[in-house]
């Protein structure tokens, strides 16, 4: 079963970030596995100097992109050249600035050919902070009847952990207009076409929250974090005085000051 991995590159990511990032994927238990990167607009020469450090591996494909057009359409990208070069069963994401735990895939792939009903799978992870130091275990739910009642309230996979059946791309794509909530469409697009939802109740993936991880999530992510809300209760039908209360209250947690963000997002996640 070969393996690809999505990874979008831009020019606020950090090298060393990255390097550690590809050689968490490198240096996986599972080796059937080819890592597509796409530069999404200029970046930095340092960047640029870690990206031509992999060049010669046989197993990565790096294309660089003048213009930015953002993480979506970079992806919907990948997807199609995976497509077309064929043979592959599977499409993992993996952020830039992220740490696989080195029997991820391995994990995942064991699990779909077990689960046969399953599109895209996800995991629990560990969050991190900018030097590496633990800082919360995010556990997910694992069954795709929970997942869908609590659609509104907890997005139902950590995007960089997902695994997904490529044939789920035969009927979804990313919504390349979106900067983000993009993977939280993309979930709504899932459960609508009836392609089922899991999480392996493993940290699979160290995921990295930045120090500006509660500052930058203001009005603008707050409007669109209620739009995507609406899109769901629109495309899914779960209209509810329960799900209405969450979206309310996920709008006024988005534009409160950083402290209450902060204290709301580590009792509720």
């Amino acid at each position: 079963m070969k393996v690809a991995v999505a990874m979008s590159v831009y020019k606020n990511d950090n090298p060393i970030y990255l390097e550690k990032a590809i050689k968490s994927i490198l240096n996986q238990t599972y080796k059937n596995i080819h890592l597509y990167i796409e530069v999404d607009g200029v970046i930095s020469p340092q960047l640029y100097q870690c990206l031509s450090s992999f060049i010669s591996c046989s197993n990565i494909s790096i294309n660089f992109n003048s213009d930015c057009k953002g993480l979506a359409f970079r992806l919907n990208n990948i997807i199609d050249k995976v497509i077309f070069d064929g043979g592959y069963s599977y499409i993992a994401r993996m952020d830039a600035d992220d740490i696989s735990r080195l029997d991820r895939i391995e994990k995942q792939v064991i699990f779909m050919q077990t689960h046969k009903d399953i599109s895209v799978v996800g995991s629990d992870v560990l969050e991190i902070d900018e030097d590496d130091n633990f800082l919360f275990y995010k556990k997910m739910h694992c069954d795709h009847e929970i997942i869908v009642r609590d659609i509104i309230k907890k997005c139902p996979i950590n995007h960089p952990s997902a695994f997904f059946k490529i044939s789920s791309f035969y009927i979804v794509r990313y919504n390349s207009t979106l900067k983000n909530t993009q993977d939280y469409y993309l979930w709504i697009d899932f459960i609508y076409n009836n392609l089922k939802i899991s999480n392996i109740n493993e940290p699979l993936l160290k995921f990295r929250v930045n120090r500006d991880f509660y500052s930058r999530r203001g009005f603008d992510k707050a409007i669109n974090d209620v739009k995507s809300r609406i899109y769901a209760l629109r495309k899914l039908n779960c209209y509810s005085l329960r799900n209405i209360f969450h979206i309310l209250m996920l709008f006024f947690l988005r534009v409160s000051p950083t402290v209450i963000k902060k204290i709301a997002y580590n009792r509720l996640r």
